[in-house]
Order: structure tokens, then sequence, then C-alpha cells
């Protein structure tokens, strides 16, 4: 890796006077609170951060990206910050201080390749130059190797710690964590998997109120369970703008002659075109990467990653002047190689995999070229090699390997769904669906849904929806039947975009889960929430009435009509109705027996 020079690379003095400070607030303050049981003195905060700022700065400094493979890169030659949003305000996040002026309790949520993990990041390293605080970057999905009764936030912390040379016993840590000295950046919340988010959840909720005076900043990917973190205020990430496309475009480290003129088509153009995808920080590193292709840009995310995939498989190093075809080590060609990959991708999907040890990966591939390679022959580790190496679709990082974007995980695990008979597809989708409990993290269904739409309604919307419909056709069609069947009650939870607002509580997450694809399905235009002076006077009368009851943390519908305020929830929360109503009306229009069906000529040609 080049070791350019950037204005913000972090200097030893910089990390030293921040340990030298930081080590001196927590003394006094250890010194104060304990000072009849230890000696402050006897407690070297000052070396133990000072060892553990330059380790971590200097790993955390460089990133490896599907764009450079393998070569890691500085973290600012290739980062573009975004800004976050409430409903009143738009955040600079390009100095961390104005993020922890919000409050000591915040999540930032962006969908997926929107950069978030790469924001954290920066955050680490905006908080060294600019703050008295010390960071500690933490990656949740790691958790996702314990059981939950041996989860602890408070430890995993520490050894997160230790793994930088922080050199400390475990009992001055904790005094540490009580002087409020520490930012905490939990880095994908979305990524725990599903057997460990409620023990997660609580000890991220236990942690927060217990060291209260420490900054706490959490990325995922946007999930409904948020509303009931009432006391963590939510920020929405906002894609890249276009100067924010074409500073990001000019940044990397490219070939100058194809970078430059898809600068120029980026800005003449393509950004207006295409600002879905422009504005995604890895969908816009994926159009530069195809665009030496010729290859003209897809309408569908699908596709466009379909794409990535085939480049990145072909691609001529467009980092090297010689132009050289990287050689596969497996011997096999793009089918085969991608075929593997696709069950690669479903099982650790399903396992929940999103990082692997070699022993773990090598297990997943042998599986893959048991289930779709059983003609011919090659070896894990040259597979595993050509992962990394060849097609960037997994990066190496230690002693460890992970997607390159997680996208791609979920991408090529729904194409190996479509392989599946309809019978697989529908017991195996059900099955997953209905072990969820509801904490439906991932665009998978989206994807699968966009990939082969005729059979997602076939296989895994038709037959639930219909036994919904049956159900409310059998409580006489009732409003406030299907609200209380599917719903628990109400909470009312800041927003990143509109506000305070009054949210359902999901009782039926299979058949929520299920309502949501179906909106998904139709293209459901989301423009049906409340919203003005009346609604704003029925969330405060609500506040009123249960402030003394933590109203936050949920109403119940039998609490509400037992205190005749139901009807006039019922008026904030008219979304439901509306959304009830457009999925049966649709329902009942849907022929899946006429789906696949082969047409006459003749009919086809009226069509057209």
């Amino acid at each position: 890796m080049a070791e350019e020079f950037n204005v913000n690379k972090i200097s030893a003095e910089v990390i030293t006077d921040l340990a030298k400070s930081a080590a001196g607030f927590v003394a006094k303050k250890v010194g104060k609170i304990y000072k009849d049981t230890i000696n402050k003195e006897d407690i070297d905060y000052r070396t133990a951060f000072e060892k553990y700022l330059f380790e971590a700065e200097r790993h955390i400094s460089v990133a490896k990206t599907i764009l450079y493979g393998q070569t890691p890169h500085y973290l600012y030659s290739f980062f573009e910050c975004m800004s976050i949003r409430n409903r009143e305000n738009i955040i600079d996040t390009s100095d961390v201080n104005n993020v922890l002026d919000l409050g000591n309790k915040i999540i930032i949520t962006g969908t997926g390749g929107i950069g978030k993990s790469m924001l954290l990041k920066h955050f680490f390293l905006n908080t060294i130059s600019m703050t008295n605080y010390i960071p500690i970057l933490v990656e949740l999905r790691g958790l996702n190797e314990y059981l939950p009764e041996n989860i602890s936030i408070e430890e995993y912390i520490y050894n997160v710690l230790q793994i930088f040379g922080f050199k400390l016993e475990e009992e001055y840590y904790k005094y540490s964590l009580e002087t409020g000295c520490y930012l905490i950046l939990f880095d994908g919340y979305d990524e725990v998997k599903n057997s460990n988010s409620s023990k997660v959840t609580q000890e991220i909720i236990d942690f927060s109120n217990k060291y209260s005076e420490n900054h706490i900043i959490l990325s995922s990917r946007p999930l409904d369970e948020f509303v009931g973190w009432s006391e963590f205020k939510e920020y929405s990430s906002i894609a890249l703008n276009k100067n924010q496309a074409l500073s990001l475009i000019s940044k990397l480290d490219y070939d100058a002659e194809i970078k430059n003129k898809f600068y120029k088509q980026l800005d003449e153009e393509l950004f207006e075109k295409y600002e879905s995808f422009a504005s995604n920080p890895l969908l816009l590193t994926i159009m530069l990467m195809t665009f030496e292709e010729r290859i003209s840009i897809p309408d569908s995310k699908t596709d466009f990653y379909e794409q990535a995939f085939s480049a990145l498989f072909h691609k001529h190093d467009a980092m090297k002047k010689g132009k050289y075809k990287r050689e596969k080590t497996s011997g096999l060609g793009y089918e085969d190689f991608k075929k593997v990959f696709s069950y690669f991708c479903f099982r650790s999907f399903f396992k929940n995999q999103y990082e692997f040890t070699e022993k773990s990966a090598l297990e997943n591939i042998a599986k893959a070229k048991e289930k779709v390679y059983s003609y011919g022959d090659f070896k894990e580790s040259d597979y595993l090699d050509d992962m990394t190496k060849a097609v960037c679709m997994l990066v190496h990082e230690g002693l460890n390997y992970r997607f390159s974007h997680r996208s791609f995980q979920e991408y090529f695990a729904a194409v190996y769904s479509t392989q599946l008979s309809d019978d697989e597809q529908r017991q195996f989708l059900s099955s997953w669906l209905k072990s969820m409990s509801g904490r439906m993290t991932t665009d998978f269904l989206d994807i699968l849904c966009e990939l082969q739409p005729d059979r997602f309604m076939k296989n895994i919307l038709y037959n639930p929806m219909c036994e919904l419909y049956d159900l409310y056709k059998a409580n006489g069609c009732s409003e406030d039947w299907f609200i209380e069947y599917m719903y628990a009650g109400i909470v009312i939870y800041s927003t990143a975009s509109r506000g305070e607002r009054v949210f359902v509580q999901v009782k039926q997450s299979y058949y929520h889960t299920i309502f949501t694809s179906m909106l998904h399905y139709l293209h459901y235009k989301y423009d049906d929430t409340e919203s003005g002076k009346e609604y704003d006077n029925i969330v405060g009368q609500i506040k009123e009435k249960y402030e003394d009851k933590r109203y936050i943390k949920g109403i119940s519908f039998a609490q509400l009509k037992k205190d005749n305020i139901y009807d006039k929830v019922k008026l904030v929360i008219k979304f439901v109705k509306q959304r009830m109503d457009y999925v049966f009306n649709k329902l009942d229009t849907i022929d899946i027996n006429t789906f696949g069906k082969k047409r006459k000529f003749e009919s086809m040609l009226d069509e057209l």
C-alpha cells in the first residue's frame, strides 16, 4: 500500500497527548470514587491507553475493499463522509463532535453498501484527533461465536481492548468505565444472529444504563425493534449527493484513464440517470469497475450484483499497467465457480456466518463441492484462494475471512434458493421464517422476490396470506380483530426522519414478515403515514396520559380500551387498515394457477 500523505493521518504526538489527557481525567475521577480502597498511582492508565491507541489506530486506519482485494488502503483514500439526519436536522459527520453533541446513545441506520462500517472507522480515528475520549470499535458479529448465556458486552469490550495491547487488570478497566472516558462504537448490530439477538440487545441496553457517562454509537440496517430502545436516538444515513460521489471517484486508486472517463460521464449524465446506484458507495464502486467493460448499467440491484461478480471474475486488473488476466488456481470456469459460490453463500447465510476461520470456510467449500460439483474435482484451498485473491468476494484479515460486502452473500444465497424445487423452497423458507421471531435483518427476501416474483408469491407468500385472510373473514372482517391479532399494542418512538411517531408492536411475527413481503411484491407506496396537528395532538394526549407509566415501553390495546383512548389511537395508526385493505383486495385478484402456464400465441399477441 502506498503511504500517501494525508492530512487526516494521526501523528504519534496526538495519540500520546490523548492518552495522557484521558489517563489524568480517569485517574482523578477514580481516585475520588475509590479513595478509601485503591491508590490511583498504582493504576497506569496512560501506558495502557497509549499502547492500545497506537495498535488500534494502526489496524483501523486501513481496510480492504472489493475494489482493492487483498491490498489494504488507508481509509481516507477511498472513504467519503456521509451525513446523517433526523426529522429536524442534517448532521455533518466529518467532525465526530457533531454526533457526540446529539446525546450519549445514538443509533445510525442505513441500507447495505451505504458505508456504515467505514463511518464508524472514521469516528474512531476522528475521536483520537478531535476529542478527549478513548474510542473502542466493537464488531458485534464476533458475538455469533458465543452461546447466548456466555455473552457479556462488558467482557467483550475488554477483550477488544486487550487484542490491541491494553495492559490493565479488568478491575481497573471497570473503574475507568464509570468515569465516562470512552466512545463505544458498536458496528453491525444487524449481523448478530437471531438466536443471540435478544441477549445482545439486553446487554447493550444494560451496559448503556450502567455506564451512562460514556458515549455509544451503534450502526445497523434499519430494524423495527429499535422502537423499543427508548433511550437511544435514531439517525438515518444520507446517500451521497453528486459532489460527494464525484469526490469519492476522484480519490480512488484506479487506472487513471478509465477513472477520468467515468468521472466525466458521472458528472455529465450518469449520476442523474442512475442516482439510486450512484449515490451508494458500494454500487458506485461497482459502476466504476464495470465501466471499462462497456457494460450497460442495469435497472435492478440484483442485476447489478450479477454484473459485478461477472466483471470481477473476468476482469483484467485495472490497477496494473500490463492488464493481465487473473488466473484461477481452482481451474473452474465462470458457471461452475458461480454454482459453488452460490451454495457457499446459501449455506453460510442460513448458518448466520458472516466471518470465517480458514477451517469453517474450507468446510463450507467442501460441502458446496459435494452438492453442486459432483462431476469434477478441485482443491478447497485453491477455491478459497480464488474467492479471496482472484474474484475478491472474500477479504482475508488476520486469521479470519469475511465477505467483501455482505450484500453479495445475500444475493447469491437468493440465487441458490431459486434453484430449489417448489416444495423445497416452500418448506425450507417457511420453516426459516417461522424461526426468525420477527427479526428480519436482511434483504434476502426482497432479492428472492425480485429474482423470481411469481415463484416467490406461489411458494412463500400465497398460502400464509390466504390463511391470514381466512382468519380475518372468520372474525367478521373486523379491523379491530386484525389490529389486535397482529399487534400487541403501541409505542411512541422518535424516528430519524419524521420525529415522534406512534408504532404498533408486532405480535404475530411470522405473518407480519409475510405481510411486509407481500407489500414489497405489490410495489406498495409507503405514503400513508398520518401527520399534522390532529396527529400531534393525539400523540401529546397519549404521552400525557402514560408519562408516569413509561408509555414509551409500550401500551397494550387492552389498556388503551380500558382507558377509553383506543379510538383516538386508531386515528394515528390508520396505516394498518390502509395496508390491510390494499393487500387483501389485491390477494383476491391473484390466481397462482396461471403462473408459468403457456399461453396461446394469439392471446400474447393481443397483449403486445
